[in-house]
């Protein structure tokens, strides 16, 4: 049997519900409410784009090479890496049109105990990567596949907007 797993790290995109950057991010700042970045807000995380996910899983089914072992999926461009939870923020809303910036948020570890939404519940376990630099490596993906288009930042998250603006309760 043929077998291989992706990992990305937190993600967003049109469709992406389930996610902790979805409905606390985007939903909360089109409703010109308070956005919650779960996290610090100063350290950098790798974001992901989910149709880039969604291509890259396609590259890991295609191609036979791919079997038998985890690849980090590409995120970013290596120019634009990580973001920092403030900046991520600031971007939504500059798409969003916010015309009032209401406070940011953060997401402590504590309130992830008390979370009823799966992704939210499953934090407590994984708060490593939201007190310190969340930096994913998707240099062995690029070196076994070549180049790699992934779609920049602000695109994707204006993408996202327009997704949330027409399809969020």
């Amino acid at each position: 049997m043929r077998a291989t797993l992706g990992r990305a790290s937190d993600y967003y995109g049109p469709g992406g519900v389930n996610t902790v950057i979805g409905p606390t991010v985007f939903a909360a700042a089109l409703a010109g409410k308070t956005a919650r970045w779960v996290g610090d807000l100063d350290q950098p995380h790798t974001v992901a784009y989910l149709p880039d996910i969604a291509a890259a899983l396609v590259t890991l089914g295609e191609r036979a090479e791919a079997d038998g072992r985890a690849w980090h999926l590409p995120a970013a461009g290596p120019a634009a890496g990580p973001v920092t939870g403030r900046r991520f923020l600031d971007l939504v809303r500059g798409v969003s049109g916010a015309h009032r910036r209401p406070p940011d948020r953060v997401g402590e570890r504590s309130a992830s105990s008390a979370c009823s939404t799966r992704p939210c519940a499953q934090l407590g376990e994984t708060w490593y990567q939201r007190d310190r630099p969340f930096i994913s490596d998707d240099s062995a993906f690029r070196n076994a596949f070549g180049p790699v288009k992934v779609t920049p930042r602000d695109e994707g998250v204006a993408a996202t907007r327009d997704w949330y603006r027409h399809n969020a309760a």
